[in-house]
C-alpha cells in the first residue's frame, strides 16, 4: 500500500502503482521531467489535490497534450462499453473544457 511521504523528498518507489513515474506505465525515461508540480506531489498520485490538466502531463512525462486528451478519449470509450455503451453525460475530451 501507498504511503504517504512526510519529508519532502519525492517517493522512489517505482513499483508503487500511486507513483507518477510507475514502471507499468512503460515511460520513456529519456522524455519525463520531474516539473515543480510533480515535486509538489513528491511523486505520490495519492497527493494530488486538484486534477492536472492534459499540458501538466504531458509536461510531466514527455508527451503531446493532444497524446494525453487522446488517451482520455480512450479511457472513457472503454469506460462507456464497461457501462453498457449507453450515453454518457460527460463529454470524452473533457481535458478541452
Amino acid at each position: 500500500m501507498c504511503r504517504k511521504w512526510l519529508d519532502s523528498e519525492p517517493c522512489r518507489n517505482y513499483k508503487c502503482p500511486h507513483n507518477l513515474f510507475w514502471e507499468a506505465l512503460r515511460l520513456n525515461l529519456n522524455k519525463i521531467h520531474i516539473t515543480d508540480k510533480a515535486l509538489e506531489i513528491r511523486n505520490c498520485c495519492c497527493l494530488i489535490s486538484e486534477p492536472w490538466t492534459a499540458k501538466e502531463i504531458g509536461e510531466v512525462w514527455g508527451l503531446t497534450m493532444e497524446k494525453i486528451i487522446g488517451c482520455e478519449g480512450v479511457a472513457w470509450e472503454k469506460i462507456r462499453k464497461k457501462n453498457g455503451g449507453g450515453q454518457s453525460d460527460r463529454p470524452i475530451f473533457s481535458s478541452l473544457d
